[in-house]
């Protein structure tokens, strides 16, 4: 079983990254109580100005962080927002052994760089999808909130997903079987050269990215194809990718993405209703999975 919370579980909130003045924590508890959980805020969890780029100072993220982890009470932890600040507590990490611990961590954007530490480390699952201030101040689908509690409550197996094909890899009609691992680009590429660098062997390879141009969506993909981390995924998953304009107002993301992934000898398929977008669907990624491929393509999950 993937994952299957009881009505009344703690569900623990943490803010490793940026802060969002602008969410109340009552919106965040009313959310997760709506859901039929009880969400678990630490005192002091964000502090305006305590730090220049994040929620509050690194050694209080990492306690926040550290007491989720620890807390025997609860199996989930979710992220409050992206942004930055996750990697700057990892090292902290190291001094610490989690073997005997199971949690399941629910974010995107930022919160990749503990998806990746965990899962190189313990091979631990994690749901990649939006953070606790966008389901507090964001009017988000009934569909979309409809398979977070799917997730949370064990009934994942339910969700079907689709995609269009990029390439024609991906036209071919196959059944592929694999855990799917990845999240945001820039992170991804962030974790190489790092104790917790992304292993893609024989998985599907899933990238989303935001506010970034063109040629350096094109350049971080570069970087992943000489550091071997395309070199034996089954497939990719494109999610949303929303580059900046170009200073004469031209985009050039589409030029990037088709340039660098025409011809490349595994499938590629897509999908705008995960990461930074409108949608952001929950996508369960260190854990089996179905991709169908062919003249329809879509995802399942089946350790549910």
């Amino acid at each position: 079983m993937f994952l299957q919370l009881k009505p009344g579980d703690i569900i623990d909130v943490i803010a490793p990254s940026s802060a969002h003045h602008d969410v109340s924590l009552e919106s965040i508890e009313k959310f997760v109580s709506n859901l039929g959980y009880r969400a678990r805020i630490r005192k002091g969890l964000i502090v305006k100005d305590a730090d220049i780029f994040s929620a509050n100072k690194n050694e209080v993220r990492f306690t926040h962080l550290l007491e989720a982890l620890l807390a025997e009470d609860s199996k989930v932890i979710w992220a409050f927002r992206g942004g930055y600040g996750a990697t700057r507590i990892l090292s902290q990490l190291d001094n610490h052994d989690f073997s005997k611990q199971r949690k399941f961590l629910i974010g995107f954007s930022d919160i990749t760089a503990l998806f990746l530490y965990f899962h190189a480390r313990y091979k631990w699952p994690y749901i990649h999808g939006r953070v606790l201030s966008q389901y507090a101040s964001t009017e988000v689908k009934e569909e979309e909130v409809g398979c977070i509690k799917k997730i949370l409550s064990g009934n994942s197996k339910t969700i079907r997903y689709s995609f269009e094909p990029v390439n024609k890899k991906a036209c071919v009609p196959k059944k592929i079987n694999a855990e799917i691992i990845g999240g945001n680009l820039s992170l991804i590429q962030c974790s190489l050269g790092t104790t917790w660098q992304i292993n893609s062997n024989n998985k599907v390879l899933f990238i989303e990215e935001t506010n970034e141009r063109g040629y350096k969506i094109h350049r971080m993909l570069e970087h992943l194809k000489q550091a071997g981390v395309f070199d034996n995924i089954k497939a990719l998953i494109l999610g949303n990718i929303d580059c900046l304009a170009e200073p004469n107002g031209s985009s050039l993301c589409e030029a990037a993405i088709s340039n660098f992934f025409d011809g490349v000898t595994f499938p590629v398929i897509r999908s705008k209703n995960f990461g930074h977008g409108e949608n952001n669907y929950p996508l369960m990624m260190g854990t089996k999975s179905l991709l169908t491929l062919g003249k329809d393509v879509y995802l399942t999950f089946e350790n549910s």
